[in-house]
């Protein structure tokens, strides 16, 4: 179930060609996986709130 909110930054990862153990896949990884799921979560919260 937890590896449904990292696929975001695997394909990012997997198209721009960085290798799994690459420590720059970890951070453009945790970078592009906060970017998706904020949007998500602010796009949810204004929808909630009006």
């Amino acid at each position: 179930m937890l590896s449904i909110f990292l696929i975001p930054g695997d394909l990012v990862c997997n198209w721009a060609g960085i290798p799994a153990s690459s420590d720059h896949r970890m951070i453009l990884r945790s970078f592009i996986n906060t970017m998706v799921w904020s949007g998500v979560a602010i796009a949810a919260a204004l929808w909630i709130s009006l």
